[in-house]
């Protein structure tokens, strides 16, 4: 029985089975929650959990309700290709575990039929794409035909990622659980953009695990296998999905581990004399890293195609006749070091902040415009509450946010310099977002605190 039914697509309809299958769902949250609020009630943080997974349920309908009736995206081709997926399993499980084991191999393509129905091509030729589509699967088998519960489950388990983020931070800096719950847990945009089949999603929540397994491993220097196999599958997964995510996170997370270090060591003499020797071997474990993941990261291997697919990605997303007037353009720029540096102030401008108010031309632009005016104020405010020089001497005084903030300035560089469309935009910055509000909330945390101390 339906209580809406689109015609011509049932995955877009709602029936009553899909509000039992809710109700199930948020008596779970509410239970699973309670119950690691009494079981770790040392633990402030995990009061946040029931509250934070309900936020992102309601986030998560609403967002497909948006592409029920507004604007059907890539999280509807990539459920559907998991829809045809599941059904190989049901026809032809073998069929099933060759796609989801060995990849995309174009043999395979023939397991599809009029039965099974056939995914969309280009995103099977994708190898960026098919690994979105693999790697939910096996976990939205029970959604069936239903886009609704499909992206509920699929938020769910994007969450996990998020909500390791949260707890870390929160170890880092206890006491303020309730303006990293803001930064993390909350954020408009953040929550929005990771509630659906996207790589977005998948990438936000790799992020995530990253940070929880480097955090446990190399600053606390808890020496798990766990951590390693974490670290290891989480950056398997962005490095198939979006590598530059990646080549942007490791500079700073060797930062952070060179500064976490040092200032691990009292001695001012031991210090300095440790330090080149410590810098070296991260060095070089840096340079060995790349190397080896170089090859699985395709244009992003290296300098030279990294420059030259920025410079060919910018130019094609500011075509008019494909993409409409929803761009901005920064100007060409010649793909060499000298050539992309001279677009550093206005790339990583345009990837923090922008939409501008004045360019938005649509109510989905203009709300992300408002949120990105939103960050250059309240950047514009701890830095007049704290002092110039106090802001920059918290930030240097501090591991996680050297890292965080030059995260966020890589990041916002590169997403700035290559993409020209706003609706991409909007997408593909959500990376930096719960690092650089946090940070601004960390910076003004820590300015209040040694002045009451005075």
């Amino acid at each position: 029985m339906y209580i809406y039914k689109h015609i011509g697509n049932n995955a877009f309809s709602i029936s009553v089975l899909e509000l039992f299958f809710l109700l199930i769902i948020f008596i779970f949250i509410y239970i699973y929650a309670n119950y690691k609020a009494n079981k770790n009630h040392t633990e402030t943080s995990n009061k946040y959990l029931k509250n934070a997974l309900i936020f992102r349920l309601v986030i998560s309908i609403v967002y497909a309700l948006i592409s029920f009736f507004v604007y059907a995206g890539d999280s509807v081709t990539y459920f559907h290709n998991i829809h045809c997926f599941t059904n190989v399993l049901i026809e032809n499980p073998k069929h099933y575990f060759d796609i989801i084991i060995l990849g995309n191999k174009p043999e395979f393509f023939s397991y599809f039929n009029n039965e099974t129905l056939y995914p969309a091509h280009y995103m099977w030729r994708s190898g960026t794409a098919f690994t979105v589509t693999r790697l939910f699967a096996p976990f939205l088998i029970i959604s069936k035909n239903s886009y609704l519960i499909s992206s509920i489950i699929a938020s769910l388990l994007v969450f996990t990622g998020i909500w390791k983020l949260f707890k870390t931070l929160c170890k880092i800096y206890p006491g303020m659980e309730k303006k990293i719950a803001i930064a993390i847990l909350y954020f408009p945009s953040l929550v929005f953009w990771s509630s659906g089949i996207l790589k977005d999603s998948l990438c936000i929540c790799a992020i995530g695990w990253i940070i929880y397994a480097f955090y446990e491993l190399v600053i606390l220097r808890k020496v798990r296998l766990k951590y390693f196999i974490i670290l290891f599958f989480a950056s398997l997964i962005i490095i198939n999905i979006k590598a530059y995510i990646f080549a942007a996170l490791v500079p700073g997370l060797f930062i952070w581990a060179f500064f976490g270090q040092m200032k691990a060591i009292k001695s001012k003499i031991i210090k300095f004399l440790l330090a080149p020797a410590i810098l070296g071997v991260l060095i070089l474990v840096f340079i060995l890293l790349m190397k080896n993941a170089s090859e699985y990261m395709g244009v992003f291997g290296d300098l030279d195609s990294t420059l030259a697919q920025a410079s060919v990605v910018q130019q094609d997303l500011v075509r008019h006749e494909q993409y409409g007037h929803n761009y901005y353009d920064i100007g060409k720029f010649e793909a060499t070091p000298m050539g992309v540096l001279k677009k550093f102030p206005i790339a990583t401008i345009s990837g923090i902040y922008r939409p501008f108010l004045w360019e938005a031309g649509n109510p989905f632009i203009l709300l992300a415009a408002l949120e990105g005016t939103f960050l250059f104020l309240f950047m514009i405010y701890v830095i007049f509450k704290t002092g110039f020089l106090r802001f920059f001497r918290i930030i240097f005084s501090d591991p996680f946010l050297i890292f965080s903030l030059s995260f966020v300035i890589i990041f916002g560089f590169g997403v700035g310099l290559a993409t020209a469309n706003f609706g991409a935009l909007v997408r593909y910055k959500i990376p930096l977002l719960p690092f650089y509000v946090a940070s601004l909330f960390i910076i003004e945390y820590i300015y209040n605190k040694k002045k009451s101390l005075k």
